[in-house]
């Protein structure tokens, strides 16, 4: 535990990005170290994308490595500098001022209460993460009114001991947006999901939502536990292309996927409701998309959109994600698009695949393109003379 607390005054000292592991779960945070206390510490953090997103309390029990230097952190070292050097807007970046000589958890408890802060919780021994609004605390106990986004029948509220409380995010882009909607989060009443999962009317319905601005989550067959949220674009043929929105209510790009690969088609839910109000929000304060992106494309329902795709990103080198039938997804950047093959050099543990394998188009059923990782990814090769 000591080395553990020189590396974490280490950091603080001398500013440095680290990656914090812990030994209860597999979370990994990013970030720079704010505050050293007794029992626990402070990190400023950073999302995928390089923004920063709030900060996260970690009690020192469960600190398992600081690290200081890696691929993962050069990458994100770019992803910062890229961030600040394009500008990019994102709400997230305010964190409160910590005394590492008081208790930190203490702190950040009873200035959540102030403030009215949404904050995310970890207990211990309870692998589940909770989210809610701190409404008391006094010495040992800390009552929070939950926030289930998925189900408004189950909105309890939580007593718990300061004690028992191993993790707690706060103030990042998505609490920070729960917060601001909390108003209007209280009046959404719980709907029973309504969801097809007859292939049949797959097709009928897509085009009749095509185009239009209701929200819709598709399920893919490959992960009943997965899905992606957003407005369906265009049906073309056999496919159907969606402008994708993040859990935020933010534009995060388009998915390109073939019908017969989805499970269901999901129309109303708890979670559209949250996320539609989200989007809402956005579109009120001009912060309704992710930086850099186009949500304005505009796709052929005539063109057979795999072949269209792959041929538009292997024309200009662009970094999209494929996945293929009974396959995982695979990132990187198409060329020589054929009539019914193509040539994919895939980009892994950050090694790019110069010379790339042989794909059948017909055997890809999903391509996801226009996105911002996907954009850093290719800025970053770019930038490297990878590509």
């Amino acid at each position: 535990m000591n080395s553990i607390v020189n590396d974490l005054n280490r950091a603080l000292a001398q500013r440095l990005l680290v990656n914090v592991y812990q030994t209860t779960q597999d979370v990994v945070y990013t970030g720079y170290v704010t505050a050293v206390g007794e029992n626990g510490i402070a990190l400023a953090t950073y999302d995928d994308y390089g923004l920063a997103d709030g900060a996260v309390f970690l009690d020192l029990k469960i600190v398992d490595e600081v690290e200081f230097a890696s691929d993962d952190l050069d990458n994100m070292a770019f992803r910062i500098q890229t961030a600040q050097t394009e500008h990019f807007n994102q709400v997230g970046g305010q964190t409160l001022k910590l005394d590492g000589r008081r208790d930190i958890r203490g702190q950040i408890l009873s200035q959540a209460w102030v403030d009215q802060l949404v904050i995310m919780l970890v207990l211990r021994n309870d692998n589940r993460f909770y989210e809610g609004q701190v409404t008391s605390v006094v010495t040992d106990q800390v009552t929070i009114k939950l926030l289930n986004k998925f189900d408004y029948s189950d909105q309890p509220t939580l007593h718990v001991n300061p004690a028992d409380i191993e993790v707690i995010e706060f103030q990042g882009q998505e609490l920070s947006l729960q917060g601001s909607a909390l108003p209007q989060l209280k009046k959404l009443q719980h709907v029973e999901q309504v969801a097809l999962t007859d292939e049949d009317v797959f097709r009928p319905q897509l085009q009749e939502l095509a185009e239009k601005e209701k929200l819709v989550a598709l399920i893919p067959q490959h992960n009943h536990d997965m899905f992606f949220v957003g407005r369906i674009n265009v049906v073309a043929g056999d496919s159907v292309i969606m402008n994708l929105v993040d859990m935020t209510g933010q534009f995060g790009g388009y998915t390109l996927t073939r019908i017969d690969a989805l499970h269901a088609i999901v129309l109303e839910s708890d979670y559209l409701q949250t996320v539609s109000l989200f989007t809402e929000i956005n579109q009120s304060s001009k912060q309704h998309i992710q930086p850099v992106l186009n949500d304005e494309r505009l796709f052929d329902p005539t063109e057979e959109q795999f072949s269209s795709r792959l041929t538009q990103a292997a024309t200009f080198q662009t970094v999209i994600r494929v996945k293929a039938h009974k396959g995982d997804s695979m990132l990187g950047y198409p060329s020589d698009v054929g009539a019914e093959r193509f040539i994919f050099h895939e980009l892994e543990d950050n090694q790019l695949d110069q010379v790339g394998k042989v794909l059948r188009i017909a055997d890809i059923e999903e391509i996801d393109f226009g996105y911002l990782d996907a954009y850093l990814v290719e800025h970053q090769l770019r930038v490297e003379g990878e590509i």
